[in-house]
């Protein structure tokens, strides 16, 4: 037999199937398992996967469709026996991909959101997405169409594969930043722009403040993580320059560095989720997603949020967030969220430590 994950989406939906790819590879020894990525950094994420036989990568975003074209049919000759779907891919290009690519069994999700024209008849098995279920957890019931999972066998952890010239470059990075060996605390405060996300993020002035307070009172090292270089730059500046910058153009270094962090703070983004695979105490900030399906995965989290009417209102699908209010109130549910409340958490979870 011959699988491939079509792992379609970014950094943090594709590594909340990493606990079903372990089941698949467990489950499935000899079978040859790859993946089909469209984010460079998935790519990345994924190359050092023990799991994983091959990984492609098509760059669908920034290249001709007649290239993607050409790749998929080369992708579609390796005849393969099951294609799937990580979730969540609510969209019909992915449906489309997963049908170009010729699979005999095409898995997939059936979405609460959806209409006819997602063409998700285009798959031959379909699970049904469930409200309020984690995202691993609706992964695993994906998988659970071509291998037996015991309703009571306990799902692991996500997992980022680090080689040893990863960890002993971080390693060396951490220690020539933090000679004291200060508490380190990673936030992230950008998002993706997709979808118009970039309501996900907490306000760079309270991450500011919050860095401040930490900085004074618990005497921390701040690491700022993420490709948004710009507000990194201008919330380190408004925390007096005391704060490192510890992203780089290379994803795996940052993931490196994020594993030396004792305590994470982030919105609902991938570093969320990376932290999560590293057991590193977090703390999630959320708006209007669902923190009861994208709250860090099998790590001590706290999930700091307003508990309004109409949150959380975005669920998977092509549309963009919207709010029903506007002006100041326009996505209060991110912008009620004071310091105070998060550095609270951020105690609570240092205590427990």
């Amino acid at each position: 037999m011959k699988i491939l994950i079509n792992a379609l989406s970014g950094n943090g939906d594709a590594l909340m199937f990493s606990p079903a790819l372990k089941l698949l590879r467990e489950k499935l020894p000899g079978v040859q398992i790859d993946m089909l990525a469209m984010y460079k950094s998935v790519k990345e994420m994924y190359s050092r996967s023990p799991y994983l036989d091959e990984i492609f990568f098509i760059d669908f975003l920034r290249q001709s469709k007649i290239k993607s074209l050409k790749e998929i049919r080369a992708i579609r000759k390796m005849k393969y026996d099951v294609s799937i779907n990580t979730y969540p891919a609510n969209r019909n290009e992915y449906n489309i991909l997963n049908f170009l690519l010729g699979a005999k069994k095409r898995m997939a999700h059936h979405y609460i959101h959806t209409n006819y024209f997602r063409l998700e008849f285009l798959n031959t098995d379909l699970a049904e997405e469930v409200k309020n279920k984690h995202n691993v957890l609706q992964n695993i019931e994906g998988v659970k169409k071509i291998i037996k999972i015991a309703e009571d066998e306990k799902i692991g952890n996500m997992e980022i594969a680090l080689n040893h010239e990863d960890e002993k470059a971080a390693k060396e990075w951490i220690e020539e930043i933090n000679p004291d060996k200060k508490l380190v605390v990673g936030f992230h405060a950008g998002s993706a722009l997709l979808k118009n996300h970039i309501n996900k993020r907490w306000d760079k002035n309270k991450y500011s403040e919050l860095g401040k307070k930490l900085m004074e009172e618990k005497n921390a090292l701040i690491l700022l993580f993420g490709n948004e270089f710009e507000l990194n730059n201008e919330i380190n500046e408004m925390m007096g320059g005391r704060g490192v910058i510890a992203s780089t153009k290379n994803f795996m270094d940052s993931m490196a560095r994020q594993k030396f962090c004792d305590l994470f703070v982030s919105n609902d983004t991938a570093f969320l989720h990376s932290a999560a695979a590293f057991g590193i105490p977090t703390v999630g900030i959320f708006g209007y997603t669902n923190h009861k399906e994208l709250y860090p995965w099998n790590c001590s989290h706290i999930i700091v949020r307003k508990e309004l009417e109409c949150s959380p209102c975005f669920f998977n699908s092509p549309k963009p967030a919207t709010c029903i209010y506007s002006g100041e109130d326009e996505f209060k549910c991110m912008k009620t969220i004071g310091v105070e409340e998060v550095f609270a958490a951020c105690e609570k979870l240092l205590t427990e430590k």
